[in-house]
């Protein structure tokens, strides 16, 4: 008998045990400066947890995530790396991971295509009335390499980063929704 295969399913995470197992795709995709720890994972996802989206293969769990916090600035800075404004309109994006046994397979081309409608589906939610913004743009910094992939999944290059982050030269992106 053939055994089955794997059936990917995207989806919001719902569980801090979920941020746990995907930590290390995190680990595995950024230089040791880069990272975000785990800490900083379950900063986010306690304080946006509309914004972490994640791929799972019915066989290994999570194989694939984006996380974002909100800012109020148009673009990702320092701050907005370590802290979540519901009031900001902007979804800094700061990690897209995929784990390297699913590279090249689609899953950050879906995961990238999907987490739009993630973000529409949580402004449907948002009241006149409340404290919290909806959000407009996705910003994010990408490595130059990984710059055109990015504008194939309809992000625009705005020019190199003005933040330092590891070693790397990053580029800013962004994709208004």
């Amino acid at each position: 008998m053939a055994a089955m295969a794997s059936v990917l399913t995207f989806r919001n995470l719902e569980s801090t045990d979920e941020v746990r197992a995907a930590h290390p795709l995190e680990v595995a995709g950024y230089s040791e400066e880069e990272a975000a720890g785990l800490e900083s994972l379950l900063y986010r996802f306690s304080n946006a947890p509309h914004l972490f989206f994640g791929a799972f293969d019915s066989d290994q769990g999570i194989v694939g995530f984006i996380t974002s916090t909100q800012s109020a600035s148009p673009l990702v800075t320092h701050d907005s790396m370590s802290t979540h404004d519901p009031k900001g309109s902007t979804a800094c994006i700061h990690s897209v991971c995929v784990h390297p046994e699913w590279q090249r397979k689609g899953v950050a081309t879906k995961l990238l295509e999907l987490y739009p409608q993630t973000v529409r589906r949580y402004n449907s939610t948002i009241g006149e009335s409340e404290e919290r913004a909806r959000i407009t743009r996705l910003a994010m910094m990408a490595r130059k390499d990984l710059v055109p992939f990015y504008q194939r999944a309809g992000y625009s290059n705005c020019g190199q980063s003005t933040v330092v982050h590891g070693t790397e030269e990053w580029y800013d992106c962004i994709c208004d929704i």
